[in-house]
């Protein structure tokens, strides 16, 4: 999702820039003029991993994920063991084929069961995740405008994303500064 919005916000910086070369009254040929654009980028992951809200988060997600992994398991033991009781059963008689067939429908049953619990707790470790690094990010991008506002950078790019560059201006230890980011 923020690498869609990432490209879509490269397209309108491209087409602005497009548009205001042929807007100024001047043939579209002509290069705008220096100082109207002061473009710089940053490197997220030079600063995101580095913040302690993603350290703290990265260390619930993970006691939350062992959590959600031991009940996983003990539902999964539980139902190695009643296949385990079934087939014994099976092998010395005991159960009618009537009594098999429901057997094995209940078995069938129980896998579905552990099949969508395990895509549930996924679900569960993306929400959660999102919701634990929302305010990170929302601090990171604030931080961000904060320092483009001072610095009068028109546009602020991630390192990452740009197909080239020659120099210009690193803005990632300002905002490492800025958010306290060693």
């Amino acid at each position: 999702m923020k690498k869609i919005q990432l490209v879509l916000f490269l397209g309108f910086a491209l087409l602005s820039v497009a548009c205001s070369k042929k807007s100024s009254g001047d043939k579209a040929d002509k290069p705008v003029p220096t100082g109207t654009l002061k473009i710089a980028h940053v490197d997220p992951e030079q600063i995101i991993p580095n913040m302690p809200e993603y350290k703290t988060a990265k260390e619930q997600l993970e006691k939350l994920k062992l959590e959600l992994q031991a009940q996983m398991e003990t539902e999964q033991q539980r139902a190695q063991q009643y296949y385990a009781s079934v087939m014994q059963k099976v092998q010395q008689g005991i159960l009618a084929p009537a009594q098999q067939k429901l057997e094995e429908d209940k078995l069938v049953k129980m896998q579905e069961d552990l099949q969508k619990k395990a895509m549930k707790m996924e679900e569960d470790m993306i929400a959660k995740e999102q919701e634990m690094t929302k305010p990170m990010y929302d601090k990171f991008n604030e931080a961000l405008k904060e320092i483009a506002k001072k610095e009068g950078y028109t546009y602020v790019f991630d390192k990452k994303m740009m197909l080239y560059s020659d120099g210009g201006i690193d803005a990632t230890d300002k905002l490492k500064e800025k958010l306290g980011v060693k």
